[in-house]
């Protein structure tokens, strides 16, 4: 008699969203935490839209041809509720982000952050948007498919 057949289950590829992070110091402020603040504006609008729980997220240097800081698995977002009377978020200073004003109104919540600042990985990505989603050479020379499955 031969073993009962199993069910092949296929999981769904996996995406990957570049997200710039200014200097990195509020990041790694937060990072204890698990999360990370932006403005829910165009570029980050689009990506928020898309992306998926368990999609990676590179983080991306501000200034710096596009040095990743490091990388995690996308979780969850919400917008941030911080006030006037009643915090129901973190706020600002809760969270070590206090080297620049700002006004980040979602958080990204992630896990399974790693480091990369030991290495100088460059993604070279120009322009100002805050988030892009990863489209492979014509995103970046990086091949973060790759990479990923070596991390």
């Amino acid at each position: 008699m031969s073993a009962p057949l199993r069910k092949l289950t296929i999981l769904p590829s996996r995406e990957h969203y570049l997200l710039r992070i200014g200097d990195g110091a509020h990041f790694r402020s937060s990072s204890s935490r698990d999360v990370w603040g932006v403005h829910n504006k165009t570029a980050m609008k689009g990506v928020l839209n898309k992306v998926k729980k368990g999609d990676f997220l590179w983080f991306v240097l501000g200034g710096s041809k596009g040095k990743l800081l490091a990388v995690a698995e996308y979780v969850s977002h919400n917008e941030r509720i911080t006030g006037p009377l009643i915090a129901l978020t973190a706020t600002n200073e809760e969270l070590g982000w206090t080297e620049t004003p700002g006004d980040w109104d979602v958080e990204i919540h992630y896990k399974g952050l790693k480091w990369l600042d030991s290495q100088t990985i460059l993604t070279e990505i120009k322009g100002g948007a805050a988030g892009r989603q990863y489209k492979g050479a014509t995103t970046t020379p990086v091949d973060l498919r790759a990479l990923s499955r070596t991390l």
